[in-house]
């Protein structure tokens, strides 16, 4: 009852301030704003996947975006890992940024991951260096156990997997009866910029650009359904005969963790650490919960190093 007054007032506040969700024009499936030549999409089985490609003679790179998030999350990554003349690919899952988000869909993690497998399937790769940053990560981590000729290498940044004491406050929400109605009636662009600053430790870094992108993408058709789909379908209970089995990854792991992550906590990097035998871990200082957006260049020289190793 506390978690649906929160909502009530919450949302209050927001109508007051924000204007009504109701009235938000959506964008329609297939259609991207502002594309650039990195852009593609391709059908597999009954979704259209959007992903960008950053085309080099090097070694494979994927990118893997996390909760709420999508390829855009690179931007300042993947420019970077091109020049050192790698070949860049970076993927909206199914629900999530330019991808379809079809109705009544399963959104578990399980799921995302023997769809990003069908992906990987369908565009050739293999033995990668996967990179993924929290549902992301836990995709990756998914993929190691479940999948591991599709992983050379693998950097886990601020991954999911491990059960936690307190999910994030959007996920909890989401998890609540009624969070339907709610977020398509008190969405808006504030909802975005106030979750961001959630997740960012430098709040000036949660540019106006930022949030539009986000936005944007949070705008267009099914999105704020399929993350609720997202985020109720998260639970450790079901997730744990996997992580049960992390001591099992054979592929060399690096390790990010931005050390004032509010959304999952530096203690589950150190387990990683722990439980993956061929591993290494960088703390980045005064960092959240997405250092490749708050900290892109260091991120990017992070992985190009690691890679050379």
């Amino acid at each position: 009852m506390r978690n649906i007054l929160r909502l009530v007032l919450l949302g209050t506040f927001c109508l007051v301030l924000g204007g009504c969700g109701l009235f938000i024009k959506h964008i329609p499936q297939g259609q991207i704003m502002s594309p650039t030549p990195m852009d593609h999409f391709i059908k597999v089985g009954d979704v259209n996947f959007h992903y960008r490609e950053y085309p080099g003679k090097g070694e494979d790179v994927f990118l893997l975006h996390g909760f709420g998030s999508s390829t855009y999350t690179w931007d300042g990554v993947a420019p970077y890992l091109q020049k050192q003349g790698h070949h860049v690919w970076a993927l909206d899952m199914k629900g999530f940024g330019w991808s379809d988000k079809p109705e009544d869909a399963k959104y578990d993690p399980v799921t995302l991951m023997e769809e990003v497998n069908r992906w990987m399937d369908v565009m050739g790769l293999d033995d990668v260096t996967f990179v993924g940053n929290s549902l992301g990560g836990a995709i990756a981590v998914l993929m190691a156990i479940e999948h591991p000729e599709r992983i050379g290498r693998m950097v886990l940044i601020d991954a999911a997997s491990y059960s936690q004491a307190e999910r994030p406050f959007v996920v909890r929400m989401a998890g609540m009866p009624f969070s339907r109605g709610f977020a398509k009636l008190f969405f808006g662009r504030w909802a975005i910029k106030w979750n961001m600053k959630k997740v960012f430790y430098h709040p000036d870094r949660v540019t106006e650009e930022k949030v539009d992108a986000y936005y944007e993408r949070m705008c267009t058709q099914n999105a704020l359904d399929a993350q609720i789909s997202v985020a109720r379908s998260l639970d450790f209970s079901i997730f744990e005969k996997y992580t049960r089995r992390i001591p099992e990854i054979k592929a060399k792991t690096l390790i990010i963790w931005g050390r004032e992550d509010r959304w999952i906590p530096l203690e589950n990097g150190l387990r990683f650490r722990k439980e993956i035998a061929d591993s290494t871990i960088v703390v980045i200082p005064e960092c959240g919960h997405i250092p490749q957006e708050e900290y892109p260049e260091k991120i990017a020289r992070l992985i190009a190093d690691f890679m050379q190793d």
